[in-house]
């Protein structure tokens, strides 16, 4: 209870003080979400769009009411993670929540990414509501990721290749036949990947790298997800475990079929939106006396790389 309530109170200060300007706003604020309840002509940008300069009474909330929706999203999902490791310190988790707000892929997304940033808050609800084992609220929040941003369809695609992996691979006779089911899922979701940028055009238009260019790094983090995936597969007992791990293994097998078609920044931005999930789901393998430990260290290192990034000198303005 205390938690829940230390969650909603953050965000309401954090919603706040972005909303009114205390870290500044980014090019793509000025740009386009200054506007008063803007509308994407696309289906998939439609609602994130709307919510992003949702303005009332020529009052524009559309910042506030973003970083309200990604405070609270990041702080329900930690939460989750924290009861499943059924080891519980407010101080820790106050701690590693305010650093989380901060990271690249937050505060990116509270003036910025903000269409996106939506979607990846849809994307927290579900992910923490399938370690509640709430399967169909999960589903309905990766289902409203469609039309906040376009980057939705790719991960309402993943969900679904990933939930269907574990149901078919249920019923398999041995964990070897079940790895290779999984394998050949991965290379599946791949050439799907590339298929789908084909089919939505996506790869004749004009792509380019926004500020540093991560595209290898990332794909190492593709690469090493899918092997750790495999490395722990025995590990993963309950199901709510299983599905996640699937879901980034899915992720991590896809992803780098938009790299391989050139579409180098929307890589980039869809690896980002999993980037605080991946943290997460590897605390999930470590003992119980290196969890404060390890998520302290990852989160502020992340904190770390975002500053030196420049995100707070030149992304924010």
């Amino acid at each position: 209870m205390i938690a829940k309530k230390f969650i909603i109170f953050i965000s309401i200060i954090y919603g706040y003080l972005v909303g009114a300007g205390l870290y500044g706003f980014s090019n793509d604020y000025y740009a386009e979400y200054y506007q008063s309840n803007l509308l994407y002509p696309h289906f998939y940008d439609k609602l994130g769009s709307l919510l992003s300069t949702l303005t009332i009474f020529e009052t524009h909330i559309g910042v506030y009411l973003t970083s309200f929706i990604l405070s609270f999203s990041t702080g329900y999902i930690l939460k989750c993670f924290f009861e499943i490791k059924q080891k519980y310190s407010y101080f820790a988790f106050f701690f590693i929540f305010l650093i989380t707000l901060h990271v690249h892929p937050v505060i990116m997304s509270t003036s910025g990414a903000m269409r996106q940033g939506w979607a990846m808050s849809c994307i927290f609800f579900s992910i923490a509501l399938i370690l509640r084992d709430k399967n169909k609220l999960s589903l309905l929040f990766i289902f409203f990721a469609i039309f906040m941003h376009k980057s939705g369809l790719i991960f309402f695609f993943i969900y679904l290749m990933s939930h269907l992996t574990f149901f078919l691979t249920q019923g398999l006779k041995t964990k070897y036949v079940t790895l290779f089911a999984i394998l050949l899922v991965g290379i599946v979701s791949f050439f799907l990947a590339i298929y789908m940028a084909l089919l939505s055009g996506f790869s004749s238009s004009d792509h380019r790298i926004v500020a540093g260019d991560f595209r290898f790094a990332w794909l190492i983090v593709n690469l090493c997800y899918i092997f750790f995936f495999f490395l722990t597969y025995d590990n993963q007992k309950k199901k709510q475990i299983k599905r996640i791990c699937l879901f980034l293994y899915i992720h991590a097998s896809t992803a780098p079929g938009l790299l391989y078609m050139g579409l180098n920044w929307q890589y980039e931005r869809i690896n980002m939106v999993i980037g605080i999930l991946l943290i997460l789901v590897i605390s999930l393998f470590l003992k119980k006396n290196s969890f404060y430990l390890y998520l302290t260290l990852a989160m502020c290192t992340y904190l770390f790389l975002t500053i030196y990034q420049g995100m707070y000198s030149i992304g924010l303005t």
